[in-house]
Formats: structure tokens, C-alpha cells, sequence
């Protein structure tokens, strides 16, 4: 149970301001956005920083605070019951994307600027080692943190009418198989897979091993169906129960990407009837392989404006795959002609957030309006 009067307060204000109907109508534009239906309008969420009243913490604060980090999280959703844009709510716990080395008895660096990271291994001798030892029990400190996080959320969010039906608990940062190998094997990876091929493949192989069985247990625990999701950003996976993200990746040659991490990609989608793919930085260079695997239902890019916008909706509306698009929307009138005015779902994320409430709120006209804004300087 909650121990501050202040996270009450705000806990109880966020319960009040969530409107039945108004989820209800996002529900349905979800799913409407993975049917291929025309939208009334260019659906959206829009970024700001959180307002003062809510509380919010650093992450070393949230790393061994469970109340901290709860809250913390539900700012998000405190932002977008305010504006009623088009997010769905939701609720993580915000550890990073150390969760699965952990398992692996990785160790982490935690700190402010950097959130959590793992010390990769970076020997080929100790990662054999790893390999040999195959998948460990999932029954470790920092699971039981995790685990402990869900068992608090589900009690302290039952008090509350509103934010028991339409607050989810959704899957820790699970990342994907070649991020993974790269946080347990280190910066050396990207050299190994020359030198030390068939190793980097059985560190991914294992890695992928462990994605699809954490995702498993922790879509058991939270009661989601292995083929749909509630996820960040206050998106619903209408198709597809996972995110691979691919930031490694893009490090990576086509033929590496094709041959290697592809095919690991795919089996992790599979238990899962596919997903969400995301990547940051430029992935221009495997972009035709991403689509190609008929699983990717969704993509969405960390660095978006290293992408043509108008060449990646052809690309998306041929494969019939939701942009999650959180670039530039310069063009964003050419780009509904080409989507015919579906499967394209904007985020004013990063540059494109807003600087304050009152801003997001005629971002959020602008947005729906499908009215251009100009590219941001970085």
C-alpha cells in the first residue's frame, strides 16, 4: 500500500479524470489502426514533460523504491488523461533494460544519466562458459524485485475504480536477441562475429532462448494473452504480443543482420504471433529485411528523421504494418495520400514533444488536423 499521502492525493486525482468513454473510443481506434480502416483523424499522442504537481523521481531513486517507482512511471498516464489524446494507460516497472541479463547474473551499472546498463562480459572464454550453462533459473534478486514491483502495482491499483479497469500492467524491457547478446557479450560482439562466429551465434541463440521464455512468464503473470499487448507510450498491440528492439542492429552489416539476427528475430515473434519492432539510430541499410518477416506488424523508429517519412509509408502500406511515427510531420499530408489515412500513428516525442501543457493541447489539434510541423533542429 501506498505510504505517502501525497502519492495518494495524485493517485486519486488520475482516478477522477479517466473517462470511460473516452478509453473506450481509443480501444476502438487501436484496433482499427491494425485493421487497415480509414481514420477520421490522424490519431496521436503527444509529448510533455510531466506538470509539478505529479511527483516524479530520478531512476537510482526508483531502482530500490517500489512506491517511487510506481508513481514515478504513472506520470505518462497522468499526462495523457489531462490532454485525452489518443493513448491507452499503462503501467511498467522501470528497471531498464537490464532485466534479462540480470538473469544471467550480469551485473548492472545504475545511474542517472545512463539508467541502467550491463558490465558485458566482453571474453570469449567466460561467455563459452555462459553457453555451457545454458538458461538459468529465472529465480533471481533482481526477478524478485521485478515480480515484487507487479504484486504492489496489482494492490495498489485495485483501490481505485478507474485505474483497476484501465490502468495495465504491461512487460518489463525485454529488448530483444541481439541487444541482449550485445549487453551480456559487450562492445566486443561487434568484432566477434568475425572472429568468433559460431560463439556470437550460440550467445544469441541462448539469448533468444531466454526472450521468449521471460515474456512468457511475465504475460502469465500480468494475465495478457501471448498474441496482443498493452505497451509503452500507451499503445496496444492489437496483433502480436511482443517488441523486439533492434538498436544493436543497426551496428551491423545487411548480410549480418539477414543471415544472423534475422532468423532470431523471427522465432522470437513466433510463440507470439509477431509484434512491434523498434530501432534506434539508422536502419535504412535493413529496413527491406525488417519488413520482410511477416511477424513485424508494427515499427517505430527511435531516430526517425534518419528516414525518409514518404518512402517509409510506402514501404509500411505495401507490407501492411502501423508506423509508430515520431519524426518530422513536414510532409504529413503527402504521407495520409500515400497511408490513404491509416496505419499511421504520430508521437510528438523527443524534439517534437511539447514544452508545456497549454502547448501539447494545440499540438494536439495541429497533430489531428494532419497539419505539417516543421522539421526540429537537433
Amino acid at each position: 500500500m501506498l505510504k505517502l499521502d501525497r502519492h495518494k492525493r495524485v493517485l486519486a486525482r488520475l482516478d477522477a479524470l479517466l473517462d470511460p468513454e473516452h478509453i473506450a473510443a481509443c480501444e476502438q481506434l487501436h484496433n482499427d489502426l491494425q485493421a487497415g480502416k480509414a481514420l477520421d483523424y490522424l490519431p496521436c499522442t503527444i509529448g510533455v514533460d510531466v506538470p509539478e504537481e505529479w511527483p516524479t523521481y530520478s531512476f537510482t531513486e526508483c531502482w530500490d523504491d517500489i512506491e517511487k517507482n510506481l508513481v514515478s512511471g504513472l506520470g505518462y498516464s497522468y499526462c495523457g488523461a489531462l490532454l485525452k489524446d489518443d493513448r491507452l494507460y499503462y503501467a511498467r516497472p522501470e528497471y531498464g533494460v537490464v532485466n534479462i541479463p540480470e538473469v544471467f547474473g550480469i551485473p548492472s551499472q545504475v545511474t542517472d544519466e545512463g539508467r541502467s546498463m550491463s558490465e558485458g562480459l566482453n571474453n570469449a572464454t567466460a561467455l563459452k562458459n555462459l553457453v555451457a550453462r545454458g538458461m538459468p533459473d529465472f529465480d533471481c534478486a533482481h526477478t524478485r524485485k521485478v515480480d515484487a514491483w507487479y504484486e504492489f502495482a496489482r494492490e495498489t491499483l485495485a483501490e481505485y475504480e478507474h485505474l483497476s479497469r484501465f490502468i495495465h500492467p504491461v512487460l518489463p524491457d525485454t529488448q530483444g536477441p541481439f541487444d541482449l547478446a550485445c549487453l551480456i557479450y559487450g562492445s566486443d560482439i561487434l568484432t566477434a562475429i568475425y572472429d568468433y562466429p559460431d560463439l556470437v551465434r550460440d550467445v544469441l541463440t541462448l539469448m533468444t532462448d531466454a526472450f521468449i521464455a521471460y515474456n512468457q512468464r511475465y504475460k502469465a503473470l500480468i494475465g495478457e494473452p501471448l498474441n496482443s499487448a498493452y505497451h509503452i507510450g500507451g499503445l496496444k498491440l492489437a496483433r502480436g504480443g511482443v517488441r523486439i528492439c533492434d538498436d544493436s542492429a543497426t551496428l551491423t552489416s545487411p548480410t549480418v543482420y539477414r543471415e544472423v539476427i534475422k532468423p532470431q528475430n523471427l522465432r522470437c515473434f513466433e510463440p507470439f504471433d509477431g509484434g512491434w519492432l523498434h530501432y534506434c539510430g539508422d536502419g535504412n541499410h535493413i529496413l527491406d529485411d525488417i519488413l520482410d518477416m511477416d511477424c513485424v506488424h508494427y515499427l517505430h523508429m527511435g531516430n526517425p528523421d534518419s528516414h525518409d517519412l514518404l518512402n517509409l509509408i510506402r514501404k509500411t502500406s505495401e507490407n501492411e504494418v502501423v508506423l509508430f511515427w515520431s519524426g518530422s510531420l513536414d510532409r504529413i499530408q503527402e504521407a495520409l495520400e500515400v497511408s490513404e489515412h491509416s496505419r499511421l500513428f504520430v508521437l510528438t516525442e523527443n524534439r517534437y514533444a511539447a514544452k508545456s501543457m497549454d502547448k501539447a493541447k494545440e499540438t494536439l489539434i495541429q497533430v489531428r488536423a494532419g497539419q505539417p510541423i516543421e522539421k526540429a533542429a537537433y
